[in-house]
């Protein structure tokens, strides 16, 4: 690397890890209020009021990091710009975009980190925070039944089933009230209701039931015990719910086939991993719109380019709302919902770019 690249480049990580500080602390002290408020009308103890700031902080710090991008590459090159440092170096014929370089490179860094903490840390810490906020409220755990469960599986001879129970309770292994509808070749060929379905190694044990075949004719059968090798688990028919915060790209990935294989809406999830992968470019359209506006009032110091990254910000999460709910709603594709933020702000930042040149 340069000693050009590793000059700029270090101007602008100090001013991306200031902005890092200053996010965070902002962010935090919002959410230390909002806990502060439900500890007095709920009546925290002192060890739940800790934890339920500690394990949002990972979740902080990551909505932080993207916008210390922009506050750091406005500040950094603004920085550099006030000194007419910029100035000098396009004087001695180095372009605008090799000058963004180091900046892109300190957003790459950013993007890596954001991955790490999103994929690794992030989950953890907000199921940890739903849980901790429940025993604070004194509400009760996530209920282990449900009720009204519908699901479609396979047996070994490839014909598709349909599962409906009015009850699952997910820690005894049980169904209450089943019905299956068994298809071959899109044809309805038998259905089983029984009283109750057990789990076990050998998959679902259904007892005290009748059974109608109606492949040759219709025949009519009881049964007090009928095994039928289903794959799916209770808790694959039913995992625990959770937020998207609470999942990472591979488990929001299995939450999406599960879904399909249901039957059920998956746009809104669609949009959401999306989202998770748009967050990643979110720091390099930040870089790239942050040079030039570093450059607009260069000796107007923090506090210009402060106010420079609010307005953006304000403008990104208004698109970024807008194109979400486009998205949900079928207007956009998934992917176009969660990236159309990022365009344009990286699109603005190339021509705002090219105009120096």
């Amino acid at each position: 690397m340069r000693l050009l690249d590793r000059y700029v480049g270090r101007e602008v990580l100090g001013a991306v890890l200031f902005g890092v500080g200053v996010f965070t602390t902002l962010l935090v002290a919002n959410h230390f209020f909002f806990v502060t408020r439900s500890a007095v009308q709920y009546g925290f103890p002192p060890g739940a009021f800790v934890q339920l700031v500690a394990y949002r902080l990972p979740t902080l710090v990551g909505f932080a990091l993207p916008m210390a991008v922009l506050f750091g590459t406005v500040l950094g090159y603004g920085r550099l710009a006030e000194g007419r440092e910029i100035e000098a170096m396009q004087t001695g014929g180095i372009p605008p975009e090799r000058i963004l370089l180091p900046g892109v490179l300190v957003a790459a860094v950013v993007s890596a980190a954001s991955y790490g903490l999103g994929e690794g840390v992030v989950p953890w810490a907000e199921l940890q925070y739903r849980r901790a906020w429940s025993r604070a409220v004194g509400s009760p755990r996530a209920e282990d039944v449900r009720w009204n469960v519908l699901f479609r599986d396979r047996i070994q001879d490839g014909s598709e089933v349909v599962v409906s129970a009015h009850r699952l309770d997910l820690s005894a292994g049980t169904l209450e009230r089943v019905t299956v509808q068994q298809h071959r070749d899109g044809r309805l060929v038998r259905v089983i209701e029984a009283e109750r379905a057990t789990w076990g190694p050998g998959g679902w044990t259904f007892h005290r039931g009748r059974m109608v075949v109606l492949e040759d004719g219709v025949l009519l059968t009881g049964f007090e015990v009928l095994r039928l090798r289903l794959a799916r688990s209770p808790q694959e028919v039913a995992p625990p719910e959770r937020t998207v915060l609470e999942m990472s790209i591979r488990e929001i990935r299995q939450e999406l086939r599960r879904l399909r294989r249901d039957g059920q809406l998956t746009r809104p999830l669609e949009v959401d991993l999306a989202g998770k992968y748009a967050l990643l470019g979110t720091p390099f359209a930040f870089a790239l719109l942050g040079f030039p506006l570093g450059l607009v009032h260069p000796r107007g110091g923090r506090g210009i380019a402060f106010g420079l990254v609010v307005l953006v910000l304000i403008g990104y999460y208004l698109l970024t709302t807008a194109s979400t709910l486009l998205g949900q709603a079928g207007y956009l594709s998934p992917a176009l919902a969660a990236w159309l933020p990022n365009l344009v702000t990286a699109g603005s930042g190339i021509v705002l770019v090219w105009r120096r040149r």
